[in-house]
C-alpha cells in the first residue's frame, strides 16, 4: 500500500509542470497561480468542512501558517507560472528534484545538530551543482550570444522555487511542529487562505482579468488537475508516506518527480529530453545519493 501511495505521489508532483505549462498558455501567470491555489483551497474547505475539523487559529498565531504558506504555496507556485511560460516541464521535474539538496542545505546552515556537512555530503552538493550548470549552459550561452535570454530567465524562476521549497521544508520544523497552538487541517487552511486572499490582489495589480473564453476545457483541468492533485491531494498523500515511512524515506519520491516530469512532456508535447538535460539529470540524482543521511544501527 505504501509503494502505491508513493507512485501516486510521484504522479501527482511529477505532472504538476504540464498542468502549469497548459495555464500559463492561457492565462496570466499570477491570475494562473490564484486559480491553482484557489482549487486547492475549495478542496479543503469541502474535505475537512464534511470531516467537521477545527480550522480555528489564534489571531497571534497566524504569522506561522502565514509564513509557510508564503514559502511553500505562494512564493513558489507563482514561480513556476511564471518560468513555465519560458521553458518545457522537463526544465521545471529537474529542478524540483533539486529540492532536497537545497533542503540539506538550508538544514546544515539553520537547525544546528541535524544536518551537518560532511566531505562526502560537500562533494555531493557540488556534483548536483555542476548538473544544474550542465542543464543551464546552452540556456546562458544563448543570452551571452544576444539572443532570447527568456529561457534562462525561467531557470532562475525555478531555482527560487526550489530555494523557497527548501526554506519552507526545513522553517516549518522550527515553526509549526514545534508549536502545538495549531492543529495541522488549520495549519492547511490559513496557508490556502493566505496565499490566495495574497495573489489575488496581487494579480488584479498588476494582470488584466482574464476573458471567460481562456477557460478552455482544457485550462479548467489543468487547474483542477495542478490545484486538487499536484497540490491538495500530494498533500495528504505526503503526510500519509511521512506516517508509514518517515520523512527521510519518504523524500526519496523526489527521485521519481522529474522522470514523471519529462514523460508527460514527452506525451503531450513529443519533446525528447536533451543530452545535457539527462546529464545534468543523472548528476542531480548522484548528488541525492551522496547527501543522503547514512542509517547506523544506533539510529534505526
Amino acid at each position: 500500500m505504501s509503494y502505491i501511495l508513493a507512485l501516486c505521489l510521484s504522479l501527482c508532483w511529477g505532472t504538476a509542470f504540464l498542468a502549469s505549462k497548459n495555464i500559463v498558455e492561457n492565462l496570466p501567470p499570477y491570475w494562473g497561480t490564484f486559480y491553482r491555489v484557489l482549487a486547492g483551497l475549495c478542496f479543503f474547505i469541502v474535505l475537512y468542512g464534511v470531516q467537521r475539523k477545527n480550522l480555528k487559529c489564534p489571531v497571534k498565531q497566524l504569522w506561522r501558517p502565514w509564513t509557510i504558506g508564503f514559502l511553500l504555496i505562494l512564493l513558489p507556485f507563482a514561480a513556476i507560472s511564471w518560468g513555465q511560460r519560458f521553458v518545457a516541464p522537463t526544465i521545471g521535474g529537474i529542478f524540483n528534484g533539486t529540492v532536497p539538496i537545497w533542503s540539506f542545505i538550508a538544514g546544515a546552515v539553520l537547525l544546528k545538530g541535524e544536518d551537518r556537512f560532511t566531505w562526502r555530503r560537500a562533494i555531493g552538493v557540488m556534483v548536483g551543482m555542476v548538473g544544474l550548470l550542465i542543464i543551464m549552459r546552452p540556456m546562458i550561452a544563448a543570452a551571452q550570444l544576444d539572443a532570447s535570454p527568456l529561457a534562462l530567465y525561467g531557470c532562475i524562476a525555478f531555482l527560487i522555487m526550489a530555494w523557497s521549497y527548501s526554506l519552507g521544508n526545513v522553517l516549518t520544523k522550527k515553526i509549526m511542529v514545534d508549536s502545538n497552538a495549531i492543529p495541522y487541517e488549520a495549519n492547511t487552511f490559513h496557508q490556502y487562505l493566505f496565499s490566495a486572499v495574497v495573489l489575488l490582489i496581487v494579480s488584479f495589480a498588476f494582470e488584466p482579468l482574464p476573458p471567460a473564453s481562456a477557460f478552455t476545457a482544457k485550462v479548467v483541468l489543468s487547474i483542477i488537475s495542478a490545484g486538487v492533485f499536484s497540490s491538495a491531494v500530494a498533500f495528504l498523500l505526503m503526510v500519509a508516506l511521512i506516517k508509514r515511512w518517515g520523512a527521510t524515506r519518504m523524500a526519496s519520491v523526489t527521485y521519481f518527480t522529474p522522470v514523471v516530469a519529462m514523460a508527460s512532456d514527452m506525451i503531450a508535447f513529443g519533446r525528447m529530453p536533451s543530452g545535457a538535460e539527462i546529464v545534468g539529470l543523472l548528476f542531480i540524482f548522484g548528488s541525492l545519493v551522496m547527501i543522503q543521511k547514512k542509517v547506523t544501527p544506533e539510529s534505526k
